[in-house]
């Protein structure tokens, strides 16, 4: 590094002095140079500008034991320095041209009635937007070895491949009145989501309805033919499967069994046994069995209504009270089967076969009537059961009645009534329509000959 104070040169060994040591000697290093320094130029040279044509800064004389000299600095700048272009400064936006006396004042009425005042720009008023000030030199973006260099196109990537599972031409989701592009679109990015696999139904959405409807009705049937058989499933305990003859400790056990079967095979009568268990013991089937037992509760008339829904078929009409006495050997008597048809015509219904049914007693005071197993049958036979509902004789209204048969029948008023015009005491009938949970009352020939139809998915040829 050179020294920025170079020593006074010395005299050479001619002995002639140097030229600089020609001019007389400066009297202070801050004051004008001399007329003959050797950086003045000569006084016929026009063409190099004249430093001493300035007016010189006077100077005192200063003390250099008091105001020593101002050191040079240590680190001079460096000659690429000077090259560098000097830092523009970011000019600062001028302020907003609005001010306070650019608002109008409003008013504005409250709830209460009072006014109040407030300030805001008019709606018209021009809001000009001030431009962003240039970004500094050395902030400017230049491509450097990071960035991708503008003329070298891309690296060309693998086309993607079309998935197997997607069909020609179906790879671009259009409307169907756009026209065909004739070719397949690839998708733009490759998709990684997981193996597709077709979605499973559950096994319950295969089976056919047709024969679910009939295994249902079979189990029904089956479950409500014997008193003895359905106080065991109403009052709980062990029972058994009656599609594959499993026992369970209760019912619950078994509803969950019938409705996920360890085999397929037999699928279809478990579904059946799983609805026939259900609307016998008036729960939910349209819920999925689980161990919170949540399908159990289920409103009273829902559960009515499932029940009266399975009717017997062929369509028949129970009537209670027609036993008219004991004979002298203490056996029962009643209305035979001509008598009650007699009674039926009276009435206005035809088209039913009166059947009546003895024990060993006698006459049980329970008379059959079937119609036909049609259409027309069933309308007859529901037009029977309404009229004896309406006079309050039908299957609420028996179970009032048979609930005093403790009473001596001749002079209960619920069972017998006398005739105002001819003084007869006559039976009073109660009758409905025969369910489901009717069949033990049937005899055993009628209960193995009937089987059971639903009115709401009602089906002749079933």
């Amino acid at each position: 590094m050179k020294n920025p104070n170079p020593p006074p040169p010395r005299p050479s060994a001619s002995g002639k002095p140097p030229t600089s040591m020609a001019a007389p000697p400066r009297k202070s290093r801050w004051g004008p140079p001399p007329p003959g320094a050797a950086g003045a130029a000569p006084a016929g040279d026009k063409a190099a500008p004249s430093t001493s044509a300035r007016t010189p800064t006077p100077t005192h004389p200063v003390d250099s034991r008091r105001h020593p000299p101002h050191p040079a600095p240590r680190n001079p700048a460096s000659p690429a320095a000077a090259l560098r272009p000097p830092p523009q400064a970011a000019e600062t936006p001028p302020p907003p041209p609005y001010g306070f006396h650019n608002l109008d004042r409003r008013t504005m009425i409250l709830a209460d009635g009072t006014v109040r005042t407030y300030f805001a720009l008019p709606p018209d008023y021009p809001f000009d937007t001030a431009p962003l000030p240039p970004l500094p030199h050395h902030l400017i973006p230049h491509s450097g070895p990071d960035l991708w260099p503008p003329h070298q196109p891309p690296p060309p990537q693998m086309p993607m491949p079309m998935p197997m599972h997607m069909q020609l031409h179906e790879a671009k989701r259009k409307h169907p009145a756009d026209q065909d592009e004739g070719f397949p679109r690839h998708p733009k990015q490759l998709r990684l989501d997981a193996p597709h696999h077709p979605q499973q139904l559950p096994p319950h959405a295969a089976v056919d309805r047709h024969a679910l409807r009939r295994a249902f009705l079979k189990y029904a049937k089956m479950l409500n033919e014997s008193s003895a058989q359905k106080r065991r499933y109403l009052e709980g305990g062990h029972v058994p499967c009656s599609a594959c003859g499993r026992d369970f400790a209760d019912v619950h056990g078994l509803v969950m069994h019938a409705y996920n079967p360890p085999n397929t095979d037999s699928l279809i009568d478990h579904l059946g046994l799983h609805k026939a268990l259900c609307v016998l013991m008036g729960w939910d089937y349209t819920k999925v069995p689980e161990n919170s037992k949540g399908y159990q509760s289920l409103p009273a008339d829902l559960v009515r209504a499932s029940r009266e829904d399975l009717i017997v078929w062929p369509p028949t009409v129970i009537i209670h009270n027609t036993a008219t006495g004991r004979k002298k050997d203490g056996r029962l008597e009643g209305l035979g089967n001509k008598d009650m048809d007699k009674k039926m015509t009276e009435l206005g219904f035809s088209g039913g076969k009166s059947k009546s049914l003895y024990g060993k007693e006698g006459h049980l005071g329970l008379t059959l009537i079937k119609f036909a197993n049609n259409s027309a049958g069933l309308k007859e036979a529901e037009r029977l059961a309404e009229f004896l509902e309406r006079q309050d004789h039908g299957r609420i209204g028996w179970s009032r009645a048979h609930a005093t048969h403790s009473i001596d029948s001749d002079q209960n008023p619920l069972l017998v009534e006398t005739d105002t015009r001819t003084g007869e005491r006559k039976r009073i009938l109660y009758g409905y329509l025969a369910i489901a949970s009717d069949l033990d009352e049937l005899d055993s020939d009628s209960r193995k000959r009937a089987f059971l139809k639903s009115r709401r998915d009602f089906d002749p040829s079933d």
